[in-house]
């Protein structure tokens, strides 16, 4: 009788990676190829200059939400999905759900509403059957090659255990014990540029501080930050909804280049885990009674750095931009510090940085006597609950200390709110307590369109000119002594 001797897990774990990288490889070249030849074909464009569309429209079919002018300013058109059409489906089939309750009720409902899947339900395709797609995806992230569902993209019972391990790292006393970190990093990045009386916001500041810090708590190499912000941009193309063939082609190499990456910076980890977020990461896939494994914390990596660099940077921008559209504003927090959080949240209510996120049928229900079959196409409009009269008093209108301030969308709702809303907050509120006390006559100087995107509502730019505050005349309003 001939005995076989079992395959060591070190030599699965080898060949694993080894045909992951091959394909990776094969997928790429594939993926340029395509693009090159769509580089031949003429590509369709939208023209830059469109009608400027109804503040206040009378009928959903005007409402055309991947033209420029419905990024600029889509409230009206919420504002009429709500009170007309509060479960209403796009030309593309997908379903907005507008309204504060239902979405707050979709968002508890993980059996009906599913989370997983997301850049599928983005991007499906006519006569693509979702549920057959979703098994291809499936496939691939077996293989290693697309990121898995964890953490914003999951649904019990592998979600509780993804937020176990997330609350583990980033718990309101971890963020808390951050804070001279961020103070430091922000007066360091200031420092840079203070002296030269303006700058191009978002990308000077908005985008980079964010993304640095995110990458100092993974314990990434911080020349990588340039590079990692491409791939993170391209990457959130994906999600806008206009692109074309060979844009998403591009968005598709960024993907594999940049879980590539992380798959590589993880393994590098694995070996000596350090006193970081990656390597509570390795830790928790290391034990062998959790469904925690490698191919969720390589995903977990991939999502932390996309997230958790766009949200923050999006609202960092819209605060700056709003204080300075609002002066009245600007002097109260000057002469009072303590409102700024307060301020913060007003912004995130009315400035949602993500218009909403994609949710998927498990089985047939319905809403407001719209029936939704299995495998229909949901879209829960957080922008839209975010200003809701049912539920916000005078909802267009900047209050500050709303009595019921943090009940905005902005950061999901239920067991997916997002598991970095305290950092972002803590980023953003240093920053402009910075940019308060070392700036004077903050003025916009140009153009601050919105990127295109149905998803996001990121500005493209901020530029902004200031007078820089002297040593002098910061004694007034000094700033902290960071240890």
């Amino acid at each position: 009788m001939t005995t076989h001797s079992p395959v060591s897990p070190t030599f699965r774990d080898t060949l694993f990676h080894l045909r992951r990288e091959l394909l990776t490889a094969v997928l790429l070249g594939t993926l340029g190829g395509l693009q090159r030849g769509c580089a031949l074909l003429p590509q369709r464009h939208k023209p830059v200059a469109e009608p400027v569309l109804p503040a206040n429209p009378v009928h959903p079919l005007d409402y055309r939400p991947l033209e420029n002018a419905c990024f600029q300013q889509p409230f009206g058109f919420y504002r009429l999905l709500r009170d007309q059409y509060p479960v209403y489906q796009l030309p593309n089939r997908v379903y907005c759900i507008s309204r504060h309750e239902d979405i707050e009720a979709a968002s508890r409902d993980v059996d009906t509403f599913c989370s997983a899947h997301q850049g599928i339900v983005a991007n499906l395709k006519p006569g693509q059957n979702l549920l057959r797609e979703i098994r291809k995806f499936e496939r691939l992230t077996t293989l290693g090659l697309i990121p898995a569902d964890v953490l914003a993209t999951s649904d019990p019972p592998h979600h509780t255990v993804e937020r176990k391990v997330g609350h583990t790292s980033l718990n309101a006393h971890f963020v808390k014990g951050l804070e001279p970190e961020v103070e430091a990093l922000c007066q360091q990045m200031l420092d840079g540029v203070i002296e030269a009386g303006q700058m191009e916001f978002m990308q000077a500041f908005g985008w980079r501080l964010p993304m640095l810090l995110i990458i100092r708590l993974l314990g990434l190499p911080e020349q990588d930050f340039e590079q990692i912000k491409q791939w993170c941009v391209d990457i959130l193309n994906s999600q806008n909804g206009i692109q074309n063939r060979a844009e998403l082609l591009q968005s598709y190499q960024a993907a594999l280049t940049f879980l590539r990456y992380c798959w590589r910076q993880y393994r590098l980890a694995r070996r000596h885990p350090q006193d970081n977020l990656l390597g509570i990461l390795v830790r928790a896939a290391a034990d062998p009674a959790s469904p925690f494994d490698d191919r969720k914390a390589v995903s977990a990596i991939f999502q932390l750095l996309i997230a958790g660099s766009d949200s923050s940077a999006t609202t960092m921008g819209n605060a700056l931009k709003t204080l300075i559209e609002r002066p009245d504003l600007q002097t109260m927090l000057r002469q009072d510090e303590a409102l700024i959080p307060a301020f913060v949240e007003e912004v995130f209510r009315l400035e949602s940085a993500f218009q909403g996120h994609f949710r998927w049928t498990r089985k047939d229900t319905q809403m407001h006597g719209v029936k939704l079959p299995r495998g229909s196409r949901i879209f829960l409009l957080w922008a839209s609950g975010n200003r809701d009269e049912r539920f916000w008093e005078d909802p267009d209108t900047f209050i500050l200390n709303r009595r019921n301030a943090k009940k905005h969308l902005t950061f999901g709702h239920g067991i997916h709110a997002c598991l970095g809303r305290e950092l972002a907050r803590m980023e953003i509120t240093i920053v402009l307590k910075a940019f308060l006390r070392r700036t004077r006559n903050l003025q916009i100087a140009g153009d601050t369109p919105f990127v295109a995107s149905m998803f996001a509502r990121t500005l493209l730019q901020l530029p902004i000119t200031f007078d820089p505050v002297t040593a002098d005349a910061n004694r007034q309003h000094p700033v902290e002594e960071i240890p």
